[in-house]
């Protein structure tokens, strides 16, 4: 996984890399996101007095966890001058930690597992952008995230709905044990997880990048731009109202037990997760209202 320092400059920025980041990203939102739709009631189902407290307590902590392992992984990624395997341990990671959820029996299990995996994102995230932004011209950098943004949605969009899918198909199965199914769920996400890794290793190459002056954490930081500096005041401001959407899938599996049933309710649940049933009707008036404002409104 070293660079490919005789590598030349991209002809075009549909590359190898940006192809291989899609996909990579893809698969990796399809796994963890497959996990994500079914943990507000699988904890449902372990403690249900305590769901809410411990996903309250589970999500706030890897978002943290997640948050700061971004800020020092980015800062050695350009010390040493290599990201790639940064990049593929993070993916590798995400991918197995739900195997913790697999044997847990309270959430402290879930509480390791969540937080390792949330690790891992944070260490590769910053590391992939940077490896995407050197394999296209600055002029290409829009299509180029543009289509990873993409394919990861995609990935968020079908998760929940093969997660919702396997839960309608597996919990009659197992009528006498509500956790069996879940736990066949998060085995199942271990294909894509890993798949993500092993797309990255394989398909995106790392262009050698220019080691940084010798700088201080701290001091790294200092020298970022002001007017950067104050958009990152703006976005911790906005995300200290942020709420995990989990925690609304909890709260909506809780008011659907009693008319669905708890089976029900759980893969509903599930796939209300998903951005193309939570972002479908506010889609639909959208263009709904563009219609009705005519040609102009599609240049808004």
């Amino acid at each position: 996984m070293a660079p490919d320092r005789d590598a030349p400059p991209a002809k075009t920025w549909l590359n190898r890399t940006v192809i291989g980041a899609g996909v990579t990203s893809f698969l990796a939102d399809v796994g963890y996101e497959m996990a994500a739709a079914a943990l507000p009631n699988f904890l449902l189902a372990l403690t249900p007095s305590a769901a809410p407290t411990a996903l309250g307590l589970i999500e706030g902590t890897a978002d943290a966890v997640s948050n700061f392992a971004k800020l020092g992984t980015g800062y050695v990624g350009d010390r040493i001058g290599r990201r790639k395997p940064f990049v593929v341990a993070g993916y590798a990671l995400t991918g197995v930690c739900h195997l913790f959820w697999v044997f847990a029996t309270g959430w402290p299990l879930i509480f390791i597992g969540k937080v390792l995996g949330w690790f891992g994102k944070g260490v590769r995230g910053p590391l992939r952008n940077a490896i995407l932004a050197d394999a296209v011209s600055r002029g290409d950098h829009g299509k180029a995230f543009g289509l990873h943004r993409a394919a990861d949605t995609a990935g968020a969009v079908v998760g929940p709905l093969v997660g919702a899918g396997l839960l309608a198909a597996l919990t009659p199965l197992w009528p006498d044990d509500a956790t069996r199914s879940f736990r066949v769920v998060f085995l199942a996400t271990l294909i894509p997880g890993l798949g993500s890794a092993l797309a990255f290793a394989l398909l995106v190459k790392e262009r050698p990048i220019d080691r940084p002056p010798e700088r201080k954490f701290f001091a790294a930081l200092g020298a970022l731009p002001a007017a950067f500096r104050r958009y990152l005041v703006a976005v911790g401001v906005f995300g200290l109202g942020d709420c995990s959407r989990l925690l609304v899938v909890l709260a909506a599996s809780e008011l659907l037990a009693p008319s669905l049933g708890s089976a029900a309710a759980a893969w509903a649940g599930a796939a209300c997760s998903s951005p193309a049933t939570r972002s479908a009707p506010s889609s639909v008036s959208a263009w709904q209202s563009r219609l009705r404002r005519g040609p102009a409104a599609f240049c808004s």
